[in-house]
């Protein structure tokens, strides 16, 4: 229908109209079965009596469409008869090899028509013979040269007009192909993910060609080998018609650069079954860059060259959109991995707790790298093995089996030795003689890389894939970076508690002092810690808090160690001046404490123990519930562990008078509900505090402190 569109746009009728009148002839065009395409033009007085008559008509139309039959059978032009005896030309109009038209001319005569074949057409259509005698005289009568002329005149004018649906035909379909690339251009330039990219390309490809199946497969320098390429998008009826071409198909591609042809479902016997397919490439400056495919053309049609060179067109458009959005997705691989980094930087400047460094460092791997196992192990100097200090993904079962391993003659050793990241992409396939001191048939794929702080190597970081896998130079790198974050966090968390036990060991030294310096603080802390332990428990506190009441009470009186020796030890009334000094004892022991990063709320419950619960106390004048709930504690501890205790100045309390003045003092110096608590005690556990049962002296329990207070 295309061409017959394109035949009436370029004015055929008058074209027609034309010629007949230049030529002396009747003229039509038909179709190539010999159906009038045009109406019949310059129509002889003779041929129009015959039209009249339905048996003269039925007769033209027999003879006009054997002339056109000939014509299109033979190729060329055709010389004829029709059934009254006039000649026919009939001139096939062909265009790219195929005949879309015959043009027909006629109403001439080589000699004159007899009086008999005239008698005998009449007796045939039922025209009268004189009538139709009459216009039989009228026929024109043409010597055979003359008609050869025309008919040459025709043949120009079939080639003439065959020519120009040809070239319309030509720009038609470049003006449609320029169409479809800028529309399909808009189509996968719109989106910067591969895979919706991929997937608008294909639904765009198949709708334009006709195709049912499809699919776009992405290829890098990095999946050049046992890696499987990139499955960017597929597109399919139903999944038994999923079209993914063979490896060797896409090595031709990717090395040849041409389109492919084969059969999709080569098994089958009908070509439909078959489903031809065609597998172009997709190029990025003259590289190919991933293949499309193509598949299931309505009756198992094979895709033509010309659509493979199309296709090839396309190709290029989607492959620099590919390009793109693989770009961009690297873009966004970097960010995250940039954005990873920074977090567990923050983690690193912000935590002392090397646990939470490293559970940090590790889920960023697994997260970004996509990695299933990744393994940090730590160098211990002693013994030279490799210690395993954290994991994610790894059994309890393995984790204990490989707990500690040794270096020599394996990855780990040669990491050790280059100070580099070791990559394997295929473990089961690395001729290299290269493994690890363990293996599981889950470990295919890995990259090991070295833990150093201050260029010494402190241990290995490992990533592990199920299967072959070629990591990208991003990747090593990444997990390089996180490595040395690592070995800078393993060697921060060294440093402090080498600081920390040098700065506790200086407080115990203070303490020490501080017991011979004050003869009545012996033994005071440890049972105020007990004492205020006991309460918290009453109190139904967690066991870190009981713990940190502990602390607190052990360590409460510390500030001490700064008041002069003859104010502490006085026998009789502090002066005003002398109180001023001795109140400032809490806050001096909170900053001794602070620097050694005891917790919070430790150095809170020194710092406080003097508040009263009704306000003015010191050193902040807190009250109620402003005063934290351990230095309460404290308070009502360390009240009853002065008031039993003997001074200079005063006979020790009997327990029951210590209980009953913490009773009326509560609400104005003490927290009720702490007092209560603190009175909820067992009696024989208040006894064996008092005499000592509980422990030492406060110079032999700081070592304990020292141990509650180690990184764990």
């Amino acid at each position: 229908m295309q061409y017959y569109e394109a035949l009436k746009q370029l004015g055929l009728q008058r074209l027609q109209d034309s010629m007949s009148q230049a030529l002396g002839l009747s003229a039509s065009v038909t179709y190539p079965d010999g159906q009038l395409l045009t109406h019949t033009s310059n129509l002889c007085s003779f041929c129009a009596l015959l039209n009249t008559n339905p048996e003269g008509r039925a007769r033209c139309a027999a003879s006009r469409v054997v002339s056109a039959r000939a014509a299109v059978d033979a190729g060329r032009l055709v010389l004829d008869t029709c059934h009254a005896g006039l000649v026919h030309l009939a001139v096939p109009l062909r265009v790219a090899g195929e005949t879309v038209a015959v043009l027909v001319g006629g109403s001439v005569v080589l000699k004159p028509f007899t009086e008999e074949e005239v008698a005998q057409l009449a007796r045939e259509t039922g025209i009268g013979w004189e009538e139709l005698w009459a216009a039989a005289q009228a026929v024109p009568l043409w010597p055979e040269e003359r008609l050869w002329v025309a008919a040459e005149m025709m043949w120009a004018v079939s080639e003439t007009v065959a020519q120009l649906l040809y070239t319309r035909q030509e720009l038609q379909k470049k003006v449609d192909e320029l169409s479809a690339l800028f529309e399909f251009s808009k189509t996968v330039s719109g989106s910067l993910q591969v895979a919706e990219v991929a997937r608008k390309a294909l639904q765009a490809v198949l709708e334009l060609i006709g195709a049912t199946s499809g699919s776009v497969v992405m290829l890098s320098e990095e999946e050049l080998g046992a890696a499987a390429p990139e499955v960017a998008a597929t597109l399919e009826s139903s999944n038994d018609l999923k079209v993914i071409p063979a490896g060797e198909i896409i090595a031709a591609v990717g090395r040849e650069a041409i389109a492919a042809h084969f059969d999709s479902r080569p098994e089958e016997s009908t070509p439909e079954g078959r489903r031809p397919a065609v597998a172009v490439p997709l190029t990025v400056g003259g590289k190919v860059t991933g293949v499309l495919t193509l598949a299931g053309k309505p009756g198992g049609q094979r895709f033509t060259e010309e659509e493979a060179v199309f296709l090839t067109t396309l190709g290029t458009i989607l492959g620099l959109a590919l390009e793109n959005a693989r770009l961009f997705r690297k873009v966004q691989e970097r960010a995250a991995m940039l954005e990873r980094l920074i977090e567990v930087g923050q983690v690193l400047s912000s935590h002392l707790d090397v646990d939470q460094v490293l559970e940090s460092a590790l889920a960023s791997v697994r997260d970004v790298l996509g990695a299933r196992w990744c393994a940090l192990r730590v160098l211990d100097e002693n013994t030279g093995e490799l210690v395993l200090r954290a994991s994610l993904g790894m059994s309890p079962k393995l984790q204990e089996r490989v707990a500690r391993v040794r270096p020599e003659g394996n990855l780990l050793g040669e990491v050790l030795q280059r100070g580099e990241p070791i990559v394997v992409e295929d473990l089961a396939a690395d001729g290299s003689g290269r493994h690890l001191p363990y293996y599981a048939l889950e470990m295919r794929a890995l990259i090991v890389a070295p833990v150093k702080a201050g260029g010494k190597i402190l241990g290995t970081l490992k990533v592990y894939s199920p299967v072959p896998r070629c990591w990208s130079e991003e990747e090593v790198e990444y997990l390089g970076t996180v490595a040395a974050q690592i070995g800078l966090a393993l060697e921060n968390a060294r440093l402090y508690s080498s600081l920390r036990e040098y700065y506790l060991s200086t407080v115990q030294a203070l303490a020490a002092a501080l017991e011979a310096k004050d003869v009545y603080t012996r033994g005071h802390s440890i049972r105020v810690a007990q004492w205020a332990r006991s309460c918290a428990r009453i109190l139904g506190l967690s066991a870190e808090e009981e713990e940190q009441v502990y602390l607190a009470g052990l360590l409460h009186d510390l500030g001490k160690i700064g008041v002069q020796e003859d104010i502490l030890l006085k026998p009789g009334p502090l002066t005003p001046e002398e109180r001023k000094e001795m109140q400032g004892h809490p806050e001096v022991g909170a900053r001794i404490l602070e620097p050694a990063r005891f917790p919070a709320a430790v150095i809170l419950a020194v710092r406080h123990h003097h508040e009263d619960y009704g306000g003015g106390g010191y050193p902040a004048g807190l009250s109620g519930e402003e005063i934290p709930l351990l230095a309460r504690i404290i308070r009502v501890a360390d009240a009853y562990d002065a008031m039993t205790s003997a001074r200079p100045y005063r006979q020790a309390f009997t327990p029951q008078e210590a209980q009953e003045e913490l009773r009326r003092c509560a609400g104005r110096q003490f927290d009720p509900r702490v007092v209560e608590a603190f009175l909820q005690i067992p009696q024989e556990e208040m006894v064996d505090i008092a005499m000592g049962g509980g422990g030492g002296t406060l110079i032999a329990l700081l070592g304990e402190i020292l141990f509650l207070l180690k990184p764990r």
